[in-house]
């Protein structure tokens, strides 16, 4: 009964929100996918692949509605990400992969920054953020392992699946990574991307009229990464809510509003761009995609398990 009141209060909390802040939040959603899609334009450059912009902006929209109906946050949309990529430029696989675990791996340095920001935020205000803590650990793990050892691995898995022969070490992550002006260049958007994701849990909050200090949402976001990846539902759903709504009853708000500001937040990430995804894939020509996809398979002799 008390979770039904939390839930009437949180519509009622939603039906008087501020749109124009909620306007505002959907709008950092949207320049933080053009970031990204930037991003991976400026990367696959780089590694001699040519992707133009829109088609960019358009695999990470159907990255997006993968991520949003499959397990563990953004594994399935990052091989949505790369298999647009291929239909679009035939590029070899391997090298694809290569540019969005050199992403992944710069991607890693301002999340660690956030969170070391956070831990100490909360530390000081008397908290003790376990989960930060724990996303941290495994952050810092999967770049170190990422850095030392993602060219092997690669190397052992594309022997073991026949993709070998693309292997390019011109666009290995090792040779990306010492690229020191592409390196900070991908460092910065991603910086900027996590400063926009802040700044759009602050708006969603302003919407529905809690205001808090702007580290709070710092810490938010990261929990909200650690809560995303670890859950197992369908893009997190059931569990990303009721995580994410503790976490802002954990930072003061009251829980009809944390979760009024949970609902703005999944309306944007989850609702609209799984919406603005799925018209990519069907109007982008999604179906056509698939069938040019295996068509290149059959003549390169791989069978898709």
């Amino acid at each position: 009964m008390e979770a039904l009141g939390w839930i009437r209060g949180s519509l009622r909390v939603l039906a008087e929100a501020d749109a124009a802040y909620i306007l505002l939040a959907l709008l950092l959603y949207l320049a933080s996918v053009l970031i990204y899609a930037v991003r991976w334009v400026i990367v696959l450059q780089r590694a001699g692949v040519r992707l133009r912009l829109w088609d960019s902006m358009a695999a990470y929209l159907a990255s997006i509605l993968v991520n949003n109906i499959t397990p563990s946050a953004r594994a399935g949309g990052e091989l949505m990400r790369i298999l647009y990529a291929y239909v679009k430029t035939g590029a070899p696989l391997v090298k694809l992969l290569n540019t969005v675990a050199f992403e992944r791996i710069c991607e890693s340095i301002p999340v660690i920054a956030l969170a070391v920001v956070s831990i100490a935020e909360a530390l000081l205000s008397g908290d003790r953020p376990l989960g930060v803590f724990l996303g941290f650990a495994l952050i810092v793990i999967a770049t170190i392992v990422g850095v030392k050892y993602w060219d092997r691995i690669l190397a052992v898995a594309a022997k073991r699946l026949g993709f070998d022969d693309q292997l390019d070490t011109e666009a290995s992550v090792r040779r990306l990574i010492s690229d020191r002006g592409l390196f900070a260049t991908t460092i910065a958007l991603s910086a900027l991307v996590w400063v926009f994701d802040v700044l759009r849990l602050y708006a969603a909050a302003l919407a529905v009229g809690w205001e808090a200090p702007l580290l709070r949402f710092a810490l938010a976001s990261v929990m909200y990464l650690v809560v995303g990846i670890l859950a197992i539902t369908p893009g997190g759903l059931g569990i990303v809510e009721g995580g994410l709504t503790a976490v802002f009853v954990a930072l003061g708000a009251e829980p009809s509003v944390a979760l009024a500001l949970v609902m703005i937040e999944r309306l944007i990430s989850y609702g609209f761009a799984s919406l603005i995804g799925l018209l990519v894939v069907v109007i982008g020509g999604g179906p056509q995609a698939w069938t040019l996809l295996k068509s290149r398979w059959r003549r390169t002799g791989f069978t898709p398990r």
